[in-house]
């Protein structure tokens, strides 16, 4: 008897020991802000400094919503900078996608950029089922012009956020293309941030 008491005794500090801890998340998330839960899980940072290309001309023209027919996406896009130390700031909705405002425009030689987060602690995020894309399938993107612009994928590659490679995704390109970039797993727990980045390159179609 006395053992077995022991052992039930030991499992109810246990149970108590997971629910404060349970408790205390619950709390922590209470606490933060709209904007904090939104970017808690899976904040997809870690663009590093976005190389400036300068095409030869600047459309006037600004891209307003990105579409993917083959994931179901239809997303207005955020105009993204870069902070302090020059690094892309992400989205600040998890629902929309953003572009980043100092690089190319999307149909301009050159490799226009778009980002999305692929997820929060709240749930599913825009690009959360970018990794499903296949070379051919079409992403579109309407601008304020009035044109709908037509890319297809050519392929994507899942890179490490301290080794992003900056110049193959903001570098120079010979004619008018894409970048979708979003979060990629593993999750690291002790950061409460994704470790790879997942990105989609696409070229204008004629």
């Amino acid at each position: 008897m006395g053992g077995g008491a022991a052992l039930t005794w030991r499992g109810v500090v246990e149970q108590r020991a997971v629910a404060e801890q349970a408790a205390d998340e619950s709390a922590r998330i209470a606490a933060m802000t709209a904007a904090e839960r939104r970017t808690a899980r899976g904040g997809t940072d870690g663009f590093q400094e976005p190389v400036v290309s300068q095409p030869p001309t600047r459309s006037t023209a600004v891209p307003m919503r990105v579409l993917i027919p083959e994931l179901g996406v239809d997303s207005s896009l955020e105009r993204l900078h870069q902070d302090a130390r020059g690094v892309l700031v992400a989205p600040e909705y998890a629902d929309q996608a953003g572009w980043w405002a100092k690089g190319v425009v999307p149909g301009d030689t050159g490799a226009a950029v778009i980002v999305g987060h692929l997820d929060t602690i709240l749930g599913p995020a825009v690009f959360e089922h970018l990794k499903q894309l296949r070379p051919g399938d079409l992403i579109e993107v309407r601008m304020s012009d009035g044109r709908t612009l037509r890319f297809a994928v050519d392929g994507s590659h899942v890179v490490k956020k301290a080794l992003f490679p900056s110049d193959q995704v903001y570098g120079p390109t010979p004619d008018a293309q894409l970048r979708l970039i979003t979060c990629s797993e593993p999750f690291d727990p002790v950061a409460h941030s994704y470790t790879d980045n997942l990105v989609v390159f696409a070229t204008l179609k004629s």
